[in-house]
């Protein structure tokens, strides 16, 4: 059990003992009075009973059924309210008039003699009416009506009997006896309702406590979680301007593996038309037309790598049909020998994937030719465990020492973005060695 549900039980069982010991004021009041009458009219003592008071009684029984009729319907009300009506606010006011109107009828059946039944709807008030102002004016009303609701006053402007004079007919020990009885019923009653208001403002003060804690915690959230979207503005600001250019070297290196590889087929093309335009016309003429396709499908890759899209020859083939015309071609526009073999069954994968393979490919010939002055280019490609591995190998002059210029910077990039690896070797002419972790479909399983 929780510390909050103990002090809830603590102010329910003070509740319940405020309203027993109302109980027993009110048959302690009630009996003394009946029996003092009763005892009046019993010894013929009515001329001296009449004489000491400047008030005649009501009717005894009549009275003791009102009085508690009114207190039943009391408790009844303050339970009712507690269960029901918490967030009724005018029901709840209503029923708060209803209380206090019956306490008042309470106590003008006892004549006045006991006003300790108010703190009853004070503490009522101080729980269940929330909203401070209502709460302000009830407490104010009910704390003069405890004040003025004393014998004493209200005798200045009004007779009426006190509980004083039904004791005149007993001897003094005994009305001292009933008088100290009556003052310990009224003092335990104002003992438990300071005891219960003293629980609550505890109660209240831990609550308004925790609020405030609440409250600062939420604002150190508050500031942490607006340090937190700054944070998150600037890191978008950063990945938009990462993003940006990671697109422009996407771009640039579409365009460099694009425009590099249509060059250096052109330049190719070009020398052969040169060395053979002397000897026959007829198949420069062939080579020039060769070399004007070849230019035109250039010129549409580089406005596509502009826009953004992949090869114009991956968008109308498939990648081992691209790979095929892509070797086709460069062979019709130059004297080099290009062998292509591949052990797999289905050259499907992602489109990523096969921009990748496609212009490792065409990177590889590119330089090939144009660097290497190579005359014989085998390319093969398998599949080991989750890696698809391309070797690409030439004869050409090769190289002791590899500068990465930006063909093989682009390649590399490629590579990484896959997660693969590649490997240069030019001792024996130009071995390119790429292994990448293919996403494989169903068809290789």
């Amino acid at each position: 059990m929780n510390v909050k549900l103990k002090r809830q039980n603590y102010l329910y069982y003070l509740s319940m003992l405020m309203a027993l010991i109302n109980f027993l004021i009110l048959v302690f009041l009630t009996t003394i009075m009946n029996l003092t009458l009763q005892n009046v009219n019993e010894e013929d003592g009515a001329r001296s009973f009449l004489e000491n008071i400047t008030y005649l009684p009501m009717e005894p029984m009549r009275t003791t059924i009102i009085t508690f009729l009114s207190f039943f319907t009391l408790l009844a009300i303050i339970r009712i309210k507690s269960m029901v009506l918490e967030h009724d606010r005018v029901k709840m006011i209503a029923f708060t008039i209803i209380e206090i109107a019956l306490c008042l009828l309470i106590m003008r059946c006892l004549y006045i003699s006991y006003n300790g039944i108010l703190l009853l709807v004070i503490a009522d008030i101080v729980v269940y009416i929330r909203d401070k102002q209502n709460q302000g004016v009830f407490l104010l009303i009910m704390g003069m009506l405890y004040i003025f609701s004393d014998y004493d006053v209200i005798s200045i402007g009004y007779k009426i009997i006190s509980f004083r004079d039904f004791l005149h007919i007993y001897a003094s020990d005994f009305r001292l006896l009933l008088t100290g009885i009556r003052n310990v019923l009224v003092s335990l009653n104002l003992i438990v309702f300071i005891v219960y208001i003293i629980i609550l403002m505890r109660d209240q003060m831990r609550e308004k406590g925790k609020m405030v804690l609440l409250n600062v915690e939420l604002q150190v959230a508050n500031k942490r979680l607006e340090e937190m979207n700054e944070q998150l503005r600037d890191y978008a600001k950063v990945q938009k301007q990462l993003g940006e250019t990671e697109e422009r070297n996407r771009i640039a290196r579409e365009i460099h593996d694009t425009l590099g590889h249509t060059m250096t087929g052109l330049s190719a093309a070009i020398e052969a038309c040169i060395a053979m335009i002397d000897y026959s016309t007829e198949a420069t003429k062939q080579q020039l037309i060769v070399i004007s396709r070849v230019a035109r499908q250039g010129i549409q890759d580089i406005r596509r790598s502009m826009n953004k899209l992949r090869p114009d020859t991956l968008e109308k083939h498939t990648l081992e049909e691209a790979i095929k015309k892509l070797i086709d071609d460069m062979m019709q526009m130059s004297d080099i020998s290009i062998s292509y073999q591949s052990t797999l069954e289905s050259m499907k994968f992602k489109s990523d994937e096969e921009d990748t393979i496609f212009r490792i490919i065409q990177e590889s010939i590119t330089n090939a030719i144009r660097h290497g002055k190579a005359s014989k280019i085998s390319i093969s490609i398998h599949k080991a465990g989750k890696w698809l591995v391309i070797r690409i190998q030439d004869n050409g002059k090769g190289c002791q020492e590899i500068h990465s210029g930006f063909g093989l910077t682009h390649m590399r990039e490629r590579i990484q973005m896959l997660h693969g690896v590649v490997s240069f070797d030019g001792s024996h002419g130009f071995k390119t060695l790429v292994l990448i972790p293919i996403r494989w479909r169903e068809d290789y399983d």
